[in-house]
């Protein structure tokens, strides 16, 4: 279950406002509260004080026993309001064997007592000196108000809420103000982060965010961190333009820049050339060469893309596509000779437009050949190229030498894969440069059942 969210504003207003409740609440304790204790104790001591010196006057010790004075209990009660901070409300009076005296006065005090609120009870023990101990003659229970006390407590109280009040709401209104200053920036700046997570490397730090602190200090690190990053999209796309996409992938992942090293590859390999180029180029000027050149090749990367192959390089008028390296392919021979037929399909289409547009057309001639080959970073540590080389490579060349303008051959490990989905027919053995002996090619007309085309 995902943790509930919080906003940034709300935690830091709810620690400010925590802070002034305990502040306040602190206050309170030790200016009101303790206080008001302070004063409860020192009311006992003074009405402790008040029985010590009154009422043993009022006691007579004799052999039978102690003789309490009724009246002297009665002006300790009456006169209690002369002593500052002591006020009597009734006093009751017990002798040692636990008998109330005066109870008349007793009743009169204790329907007093009832009548009034804030009475706090204060039980004395009555004893008399009898050799080195003490002996109790009887218990004293007086009844002291605390009326003025608590009242002076409430008053305190209620002043001290108002200003809790008020303190709590400034608190928190200001620390919401202050909370939104912080979190709004930090709020903008997770915005454009979302944003370049969608890929969107145009977006920069918002205006709020450029502040003159450590908010500031990572909104700048935020547009350099854009800039990078753009900078890195237009390095890949800059270099998916001069070498394949699967290679510009392969260079810009790897940690080591020369880790490309050689590895034994089975690979599909299809040259492809433009025929009579040399011809045409002498009717040309350059510009019309390039934009010829660049209009055809269009085509050759459009399906070698769709095929899940690799163009690895131009070589003038020539180029050479691989299926196997720097990736894995699933049956690369049978994508690359479906890949061949659609380009010669897809020129001849353009040769056709181009003509009615009065507009120079060309043919392709192409090879295919499949088998191992080595592929990996070639050249030295200042200027490398990824490419594939070996025998099977160097056969698909001869074959597309032989290949006239519009043909497609392959050699016969090629045809074997793809026997039972083309209609092919076998050409003379040819001799070719680096072969003892003959060599077998088919020459790949058409599709036996409609291929799947790309978008």
């Amino acid at each position: 279950m995902p943790m509930r969210r919080f906003p940034l504003r709300l935690k830091i207003a709810g620690f400010a406002g925590g802070l002034i409740l305990l502040a306040t609440v602190l206050v309170a304790l030790f200016t009101v509260i303790l206080p008001w204790r302070a004063k409860l104790k020192a009311q006992e001591r003074l009405a402790s004080q008040l029985v010590k010196t009154a009422l043993p006057l009022g006691i007579d010790l004799r052999a039978d026993g102690a003789h309490f004075d009724p009246t002297r209990v009665h002006a300790l009660v009456e006169n209690s309001s002369r002593v500052q901070g002591v006020e009597i409300v009734y006093a009751l009076l017990w002798d040692d064997r636990g008998n109330l005296r005066d109870r008349a006065h007793a009743l009169e005090y204790l329907a007093v007592g009832r009548r009034q609120s804030g009475i706090r009870r204060l039980p004395i023990k009555l004893t008399a000196d009898s050799g080195p101990g003490h002996s109790t003659i009887g218990r004293l229970e007086l009844g002291l108000s605390t009326m003025a006390i608590d009242s002076e407590l409430r008053r305190s109280l209620i002043r001290d809420a108002f200003v809790l009040a008020g303190t709590l709401f400034f608190a928190v209104m200001s620390a919401l103000s202050i909370a939104r200053r912080i979190a709004q920036p930090l709020t903008d700046l997770s915005a454009a982060m979302g944003r370049v997570r969608e890929g969107d490397f145009e977006i920069t730090a918002a205006p709020s965010t450029r502040t003159n602190d450590e908010i500031g200090d990572l909104a700048r690190s935020f547009d350099e961190m854009t800039l990078g990053l753009k900078e890195r999209e237009r390095l890949r796309g800059t270099l998916g333009r001069y070498v394949s996409g699967d290679v510009a992938e392969r260079i810009l992942s790897e940690t080591d820049d020369l880790s490309l090293r050689g590895e034994v590859r089975h690979v599909a390999v299809l040259f492809l050339d433009v025929r009579g180029f040399t011809t045409i180029s002498e009717k040309l000027t350059p510009t019309e060469v390039v934009a010829l050149l660049n209009e055809y090749f269009d085509v050759v990367v459009d399906r070698v893309a769709a095929h899940g192959g690799t163009v690895n390089k131009f070589i003038g008028d020539a180029a050479m596509c691989i299926w196997g390296a720097p990736k894995h392919a699933v049956q690369g021979e049978r994508s690359a000779v479906l890949c061949a037929l659609e380009i010669q399909a897809r020129a001849k289409k353009l040769s056709a437009e181009r003509t009615k547009r009065g507009l120079t057309t060309v043919g392709f001639g192409i090879g295919i050949n499949a088998g191992e080959a080595v592929a990996g970073n070639l050249g030295a540590a200042k200027r490398l190229e990824y490419t594939v080389i070996g025998d099977a490579v160097n056969l698909a060349q001869r074959l597309e030498s032989q290949a006239r303008a519009g043909e497609v051959l392959v050699s016969q490990p090629v045809y074997d894969k793809v026997a039972l989905e083309v209609d092919a027919a076998p050409r003379d053995p040819v001799k070719l440069k680096g072969k003892s002996k003959p060599v077998p090619l088919w020459e790949i007309r058409r599709t036996k059942v409609v291929a799947t085309e790309a978008a």
